[in-house]
């Protein structure tokens, strides 16, 4: 991950997720179709600059890193993933060119595009009638820089926010077109976010780190207010992921690396990679998730889709 963000979902150098590889899949697969950033490709600190693994089945990085909650999600609900989230990706590279280049290369290669937001209409078009359904998380990356676990710049989270609040919308707009025209009734599910800078709280700490998490907050819930806004007026499903990190629940306390924490504090340190202690694969802090904590990103999904009857 290079730099830091609040709710940053990182940039690497990866090989992104070639999803149309999803052409050697049975006639009769269902697919999942899944976009964004790195938090949509799986991606952990422990992967390194490593790219996601190439799937036997169709001999292409198709499928994000394993234990991604897409993958999860398509594990439980039987469909195949096809997974085009590319690293880095903001609400404007979605529809210009990809936060890495490697994504628009893979984009030309599959699709004959260069983005993602016309390569998720490529797909949907090519496999019309057999997407069941379609997740996308973006706008973390609109906060680049932002925050850092010692401060938060406010000037800096309102004008990410502004980026959201400009793109968002057209991008679902353009989701929901595609997906009327080629899967009508297929859910597309979007989701707010997790505040890894709570972490704060537990490094430095005291009296300042605590003020930082609290101030984190404050800036996250007028990010997923704007978020929630947005995917209501497209009819877009908001899976609340900052509620599943249980994100301003103080009590009752847990303990982490030895000490005792609020426990949206220690629910971060637990599910991501922000408060690494002796013995912790990784040396610094990331905001990515752990397996632990992707698969409690994909309870977000499962449970909004819970709540509207839907089945897949």
């Amino acid at each position: 991950m290079c730099g830091t963000a609040l709710l940053l979902a990182g940039t690497l150098a990866v090989v992104p997720p070639a999803a149309a590889g999803m052409r050697g899949t049975p006639g009769g697969t269902r697919f999942l179709l899944a976009l964004g950033d790195s938090l949509a490709a799986g991606y952990q600190p422990t992967d390194g600059r490593t790219p996601p693994p190439v799937d036997p089945a169709t001999g292409r990085a198709d499928q994000g890193y394993p234990g991604s909650y897409p993958a999860d999600l398509a594990h439980r609900y039987r469909l195949a993933l096809a997974d085009l989230a590319c690293p880095g990706e903001t609400s404007a590279s979605f529809a210009s060119a990809p936060a890495e280049k490697a994504c628009a290369n893979s984009y030309r290669q599959w699709f004959g595009v260069t983005d993602q937001e016309a390569a998720a209409g490529r797909f949907l078009a090519e496999h019309r009638g057999k997407v069941a359904l379609v997740t996308i998380d973006i706008g973390a990356n609109d906060l680049d820089g932002c925050a850092t676990p010692k401060s938060v710049d406010f000037g800096c989270l309102a004008a990410g926010e502004r980026s959201i609040a400009t793109q968002v919308p057209r991008i679902l707009a353009f989701l929901k077109a595609h997906v009327a025209a080629d899967d009508p009734g297929t859910p597309v599910v979007s989701m707010n976010y997790y505040d890894p800078f709570l972490a704060a709280a537990f490094a430095p700490g005291g009296a300042s780190g605590a003020a930082e998490a609290t101030a984190s907050v404050g800036g996250l819930e007028a990010v997923n207010g704007t978020l929630l806004g947005i995917d209501t007026l497209a009819h877009v499903l908001d899976a609340d992921v900052a509620s599943a990190f249980r994100t301003g629940k103080v009590l009752p306390m847990r303990i982490y690396g030895g000490r005792i924490l609020p426990l949206d504090v220690a629910t971060v340190c637990q599910l991501t990679w922000m408060c690494p202690t002796a013995g912790s694969a990784v040396r610094h802090p990331d905001i990515h998730p752990r397996t632990i904590g992707y698969a409690v990103i994909e309870s977000a999904f499962t449970d909004v889709l819970a709540k509207h009857h839907i089945r897949l």
